[in-house]
Formats: structure tokens, C-alpha cells, sequence
């Protein structure tokens, strides 16, 4: 080490000493500036709302595609059953109106809301 009276060890000391005092003002100064600190803060909560947004939105998506697979699965347990149970000529017929019903879709729609509409009118009718 130096001697206390050595100028250019007094040197050295001081700016080490400025250096260190300016870092301890930046500090404070960062600690008060309120403003800055409410910034970064509202910064910080509306990340942290976006992340939970899109975690949210990804269980979503998956608890929707789990329940559509799960749909698909039972739906496809009951065709299965409705064909093993439905007479062969029966079940050919049905499937022959599907296709048809597909390939034409608004025939296959009139029909079928004129056939409610009749039901409903001859339902009506028996009550008066």
C-alpha cells in the first residue's frame, strides 16, 4: 500500500470515492423516481396478464380438443351400434339418403322442414 500523503494514491482514493457516490446517487435516485417505478410495474402486471391470457387460451384449446375427440369417439361408438342393430336394407337406404343429402344439401333442408311443418300442423290439429 501507499502512503496517505502519496498525491497520486490521494488521487486514486478520490476517484474511486466519486465513483462509488455516484453510483450510491444513481441508486437513489432510481429508489425515488415514482413515476419510472410505476411504469415498469404496469409494465410488469400487463406482461404478466398476457401470459396468463395465453396460458388460459391453450387449456382452453386443448380441454375443447380433448372434448372433441372425446365426442368423435362416442359418436363413432354409436354408429357402430346403430349398424350392428339396423336390418341391412335399412341401414343401405339411410345411407343412401345421407349422400344424397350432402351432394344436395337445400332439397335435403326443405325437406325436411316441410315434413316438421306437417308434423307439427297434424299434431296441432288433433288437439282442437
Amino acid at each position: 500500500m501507499s502512503e496517505p500523503d502519496d498525491p497520486k494514491a490521494l488521487r486514486l482514493d478520490r476517484e474511486q470515492a466519486r465513483q462509488e457516490l455516484g453510483e450510491t446517487v444513481a441508486e437513489l435516485t432510481d429508489k425515488l423516481d415514482v413515476p419510472a417505478r410505476a411504469k415498469d410495474k404496469v409494465h410488469e402486471t400487463a406482461e404478466a396478464a398476457k401470459y396468463q391470457t395465453l396460458a388460459a387460451g391453450d387449456k382452453a384449446r386443448d380441454k375443447a380438443e380433448q372434448a372433441q375427440a372425446v365426442a368423435e369417439e362416442k359418436a363413432r361408438q354409436v354408429a357402430e351400434k346403430v349398424e350392428t342393430s339396423v336390418p341391412e336394407p335399412v341401414l343401405e337406404r339411410g345411407k343412401q339418403a345421407a349422400r344424397v343429402a350432402r351432394r344436395n344439401p337445400v332439397p335435403a333442408a326443405a325437406a325436411a322442414f316441410s315434413a316438421a311443418a306437417l308434423v307439427w300442423w297434424l299434431a296441432r290439429r288433433r288437439r282442437s
